[in-house]
């Protein structure tokens, strides 16, 4: 007998009240299942098509991926940050590398160099590079995959580092990553984790993210936030899928997810009282 009232898991490691296999069968039993709790815990993955069936049958779940299926890729994250009007580098988006190529040939440059060019797939810093000169974009814009969106954005001046800011339904973490003096600041490609650098700027950033969160439906993100030397702070991206280390490795973001769940059940509950 299940508790009233009670909790459904998808989500292979965390077990609930009631616990269901990710893809389990969406038949009458296990619809009811769904539909009868009072929350549900998402999987870690989910297609598109299966996350809108769980959420139509579920009252109340957590996380909630939609933004993660709506705004896949840099170049949906512009029109995230478009639609929110919230600022980041300008950027101009192509259709697929030969596009971007095509204006560069034709046209001349349309952004002062350097810039930075990204694919719209890829982590980690991979498929982003700094463009210095017209015979480096040549060359780089070869490596992009050739049916992806391919962006072209300003390169901003931020004395080599930028803020990760992990938020995890209503629980937040930030922390700087400091690169070694190159282009990059990803923790992959040797940048170091700073949590304690600039306090009031990770409180700014924080309070940024949240704010966004909220707007755009968003409780399980890294948000990359640059603090430009003779400006104001950029979004740069929404990471859906976000690196581990600064958290304090998986057991660190294990941790952070089992209190989100926690903090997300216990208001549940609070609304049945």
């Amino acid at each position: 007998m299940l508790p009233q009232p009670y909790f459904l898991s998808l989500h292979h490691q965390f077990h609930l009240d009631a616990n269901l296999p990710a893809l389990a069968p969406l038949d009458e039993a296990n619809a009811e299942l769904i539909s009868n709790a009072a929350g549900v815990l998402m999987p870690k993955y989910f297609s598109p098509a299966r996350h809108r069936q769980v959420a139509g049958l579920a009252g109340r779940y957590f996380p909630d991926l939609t933004a993660r299926y709506s705004y896949r890729g840099k170049a949906q994250q512009i029109r995230l940050f478009e639609e929110h009007r919230v600022p980041h580098p300008r950027t101009m988006i192509f259709e697929h590398p030969q596009a971007a190529k095509r204006l560069y040939e034709s046209e001349g440059r349309a952004m002062n160099f350097p810039y930075v060019l990204k694919g719209n797939s890829g982590g980690g810093g991979s498929n982003v590079f700094c463009i210095p000169d017209q015979e480096i974009f040549k060359d780089r814009i070869e490596l992009l995959p050739a049916d992806e969106p391919v962006l072209i954005q300003e390169r901003i001046n931020h004395g080599g580092m930028d803020l990760r800011v992990v938020l995890m339904g209503r629980i937040v973490r930030s922390y700087f990553r400091v690169g070694g003096g190159d282009f990059y600041n990803n923790v992959s490609k040797g940048a170091r984790i700073e949590a304690d650098l600039f306090p009031e700027k990770q409180q700014q950033g924080q309070a940024m993210a949240l704010d966004l969160a909220r707007a755009a439906g968003i409780d399980l993100a890294g948000f990359d936030i640059l603090f430009p030397v003779d400006g104001d702070p950029l979004f740069l991206e929404v990471n859906f899928l976000f690196g581990r280390k600064g958290l304090g490795g998986l057991k660190g973001y294990r941790e952070m997810f089992r209190q989100a769940v926690q903090d997300w059940m216990d208001r549940v509950r609070r609304g049945f009282e």
